[in-house]
């Protein structure tokens, strides 16, 4: 339902297949939240930098089960590092089942940040960029170039949101207030 509700949203106009530089200055807005890649929004002006993809191959089986949860890792050991069998994450009672096997492949769309020192170096090159720019945020995985789960990222935007929303005086508020809070935290631990 949260999706729903986000999309249905009067503000809020979805564009498939549509690059957001082939519209931005299209679109009037104070305020530019960027969750794709923060290379890509640069222009790759330090470089790429590199992810890891993944193929699916989906399947349909004559069978009613595959396999006994909805998705199962499996490291090491196979091709592919997990699968996925629909039917438990939706509820759907059928004879038959679909399943999707995901192969972990070096190009294609960017799923998962790269964590090598060298490719930290380069995000924090594109991070001082990002910096520089007023009213732009960077949030999700691909534009802090970082792993995070669903939960993870639905956190951090909101957040962002909550900070971004306030009227500016309350924002210094609230940043003095969490410098408060960490300095009670330093000092209360270091009386322990």
């Amino acid at each position: 339902r949260m999706f729903q509700n986000m999309l249905a949203h009067p503000n809020i106009k979805v564009m498939l297949n549509t690059d957001y530089k082939e519209i931005i200055d299209m679109i009037p807005h104070e305020k530019l939240i960027f969750t794709g890649p923060v290379d890509e929004y640069f222009n790759y002006c330090y470089g790429k930098l590199p992810y890891r993809s993944l193929d699916f191959k989906f399947e349909t089986l004559n069978k009613k089960n595959f396999q006994c949860t909805g998705t199962i890792n499996y490291p090491n050991e196979n091709a592919y590092t997990r699968i996925t069998e629909f039917k438990h994450l939706t509820g759907q009672k059928h004879a038959k089942t679909s399943v999707v096997y995901e192969y972990p492949q070096a190009d294609g769309d960017p799923y998962y940040p790269i964590p090598r020192p060298e490719n930290a170096d380069l995000y924090r090159r594109y991070q001082c960029l990002a910096d520089t720019l007023e009213n732009t945020y960077f949030t999700g995985r691909l534009a802090t170039y970082k792993y995070y789960n669903m939960d993870q990222v639905v956190a951090q935007s909101l957040t962002l949101f909550k900070k971004i929303s306030q009227p500016v005086s309350a924002q210094i508020i609230t940043e003095r207030q969490s410098d408060f809070d960490m300095d009670n935290k330093k000092v209360n631990k270091g009386a322990a």
